[in-house]
C-alpha cells in the first residue's frame, strides 16, 4: 500500500552555506547569506509522476578569508517527506546531508579533481534504493514504486558546488503544463538588444495587467489571471471544491489591498528590474538584480520597514505570458 493522496514536502535546515534548491529545474527556495535556516515546504506543485531531478547549487558566502567561496563549517540537511493528504504524520524516504568539513579546501578553493572528496561531503545521506511503503513502513523492493538514485557532485554555476539527484516519486496528477510550454533563452544566451527586448515584454504583458488589477481591486480580473494556476493547485494538494485556489489567491490578495497597516501596492520599478528564466528554461520572473526569487508585488508597512510580497511565476503558451505558479 503506497499512498492514494501524497502530500510531498522537503524540510530544510542549513548553517554557513548559501545555495539554490532545485527540483526539475525550478528554483524553489534561494539562501544567499550564512545566518541558520529552517524550514518545512510542500513540493506537489513542482513534481512529476516518475522520475524527478533534485539539485542543490551551492552559492559563494563570505569565509575567514575575506572572500567569497565555500565553507569548511558549511551544512545543509535536506529531508524529503511523504504522508497522506490528511495525515499529520509524514515520514522521511530520502535524506541529504552535506557537511563542508571534508572539502579539500586549499585556501578557500575546492579542488574537483579530488571526486572522494566531494562525494564524502555526503557521507551520512541516503543511499540508492527501491522501495514500498507499508503503514508508513518502507520495505525494499525491485519492483518499488519509489527509487533513490546516485548523487553527482561537482563544480556548479559558481565555481563552488552542484549535488543533483534523480527520486522517482509515484503522483496522482497529471503533468503540470508549465513543463510543456515554450523554451525560453536565459539571460546569458541573449544579446543586451534581445535581453532588453524580453523584459519589456514581460513587464508589459504579464506583470502590467497583474499590478492594474491589484491596484484597483479588481476580483474578476484577479480570477480571470489566477485560475490557470488554481486549477493546478487545486489538483496538486486535493482541494475538495473545484475554483477553491483561485479564490483563495484572489481572497488573500483583497486582503492585503485592504489591510489598513499597508500602503497601495507599489509600482514596479522596471530600471530595477532583471529577467530571470528557470534552468529548465520554461519559467520567468521579474526580480531585483542580485536577488533571483525576490517579487516585483510589493505591499509596504505603513508602521514598519518592511515589505510584504505576492511572488509569482509565469509560462509562455502561444505567444501570451500566463500565471503558473
Amino acid at each position: 500500500m503506497n499512498y492514494k493522496k501524497p502530500f510531498y514536502s522537503l524540510r530544510l535546515k542549513s548553517n554557513n552555506a548559501g545555495y539554490y534548491l532545485v527540483i526539475n529545474g525550478c528554483i524553489i527556495e534561494e539562501h544567499n547569506g550564512i545566518e541558520p535556516n529552517q524550514m518545512e515546504f510542500p513540493i506537489n506543485q513542482w513534481i512529476k509522476n516518475g522520475e524527478n531531478s533534485f539539485e542543490i547549487y551551492h552559492l559563494n558566502v563570505p569565509t575567514g578569508f575575506g572572500k567569497l567561496g565555500l565553507r569548511a563549517d558549511g551544512e545543509i540537511i535536506l529531508e524529503l517527506c511523504v504522508r497522506e493528504n490528511d495525515e499529520q504524520n509524514a515520514i522521511v524516504i530520502q535524506r541529504t546531508a552535506y557537511v563542508g568539513t571534508t572539502l579539500n579546501l586549499d585556501r578557500n578553493k575546492v579542488n574537483y579533481s579530488d571526486v572522494e572528496a566531494l562525494q564524502s561531503t555526503l557521507i551520512s545521506s541516503s543511499r540508492p534504493c527501491q522501495f514500498n511503503i507499508h503503514n508508513s513502513n518502507i520495505k525494499l523492493a525491485d519492483d518499488g514504486k519509489f527509487a533513490i538514485g546516485e548523487y553527482q557532485v561537482g563544480k556548479g554555476i559558481t565555481e563552488a558546488l552542484q549535488i543533483s539527484q534523480t527520486i522517482t516519486l509515484p503522483t496522482p496528477f497529471p503533468l503540470w503544463r508549465f513543463f510543456e510550454a515554450d523554451e525560453l533563452k536565459h539571460h546569458y544566451d541573449m544579446t543586451d538588444e534581445e535581453w532588453e527586448v524580453a523584459r519589456k515584454d514581460l513587464y508589459n504583458n504579464a506583470y502590467q495587467p497583474l499590478w492594474q488589477a491589484i491596484n484597483d481591486n479588481d476580483k474578476e480580473k484577479l480570477k480571470q489571471l489566477f485560475t490557470e494556476r488554481g486549477k493546478e493547485y487545486d489538483l496538486a494538494f486535493y482541494k475538495p471544491n473545484k475554483g477553491q485556489d483561485t479564490y483563495e489567491m484572489v481572497h488573500h490578495i483583497s486582503g492585503l489591498i485592504n489591510d489598513s497597516e499597508l500602503e497601495s501596492v507599489l509600482p514596479i520599478n522596471f530600471d530595477y528590474s532583471d529577467i530571470c528564466v528557470s534552468f529548465n528554461h520554461q519559467l520567468a520572473w521579474l526580480h531585483n538584480f542580485e536577488l533571483p526569487l525576490s517579487s516585483k508585488l510589493e505591499f509596504k508597512h505603513k508602521n514598519a520597514d518592511l515589505v510584504t510580497r505576492i511572488p509569482v511565476m509565469f509560462a509562455h503558451f502561444d505567444g501570451k505570458w500566463e500565471i503558473v505558479r
